[in-house]
């Protein structure tokens, strides 16, 4: 089938602005191929045309919210509550983080490790919730109980064992009686 250039055109419109696998690799710092780990398994959508995926700015920013959207609502908690007591450190990632930087991206702007970075975030995270759980409790909401329940869940002990069979002297007489009852009894084949 032949297309006339202007039927070309009017189909390809809605291309402009697309960016490349590579392109959006690069705007989500990911690399190509996580990125397109994360389009095979369907996380990222995109348009395949002939043999090159093309991806929407849209979509991208899509993405982003989903996987980082919490991130960003925490950096913004833990900020403007001056009781979450936030080291400086701390306190300057929640500020990349509230501009919707990625922590990879902040490891390399902190010139520390990821992993350190994560650290320092799941800090946050416990900070946050443990002032969060406390105005909560001051509201006299439920999670009072619930985190109850969830101790009482925790601190059970072992299931103790029946007091028949690690008490050795109960059986010692049952062992000692049969095997006379045995002995008296003519019937009894050994």
């Amino acid at each position: 089938m032949a297309l006339r250039s202007d039927e070309l055109h009017y189909n390809l419109q809605h291309l402009n602005g697309m960016l490349t696998t590579h392109e959006a690799a690069k705007q989500l710092d990911l690399s190509y191929w996580h990125f397109m780990h994360l389009v095979e398994a369907g996380r990222i959508p995109g348009v395949r045309v002939v043999d090159r995926w093309l991806f929407s700015p849209a979509d991208l920013d899509e993405y982003k919210r989903r996987r980082y959207g919490e991130l960003v609502d925490l950096a913004r908690t833990a900020l403007s509550h001056p009781d979450v007591d936030l080291t400086e450190k701390q306190a300057t990632i929640c500020r990349y983080l509230a501009n919707s930087e990625r922590p990879s991206a902040i490891a390399r702007k902190l010139q520390q490790s990821r992993q350190a970075v994560y650290s320092q975030i799941t800090l946050i995270r416990e900070k946050v919730a443990r002032i969060l759980d406390q105005r909560s409790d001051a509201n006299g909401d439920q999670s009072l109980a619930r985190r109850r329940g969830r101790r009482r869940q925790r601190n059970k002990g072992p299931i103790p064992l029946p007091t028949s069979v690690s008490d050795p002297q109960a059986e010692a007489p049952a062992c000692s009686s049969s095997t006379a009852a045995e002995a008296t009894d003519p019937s009894v084949t050994p």
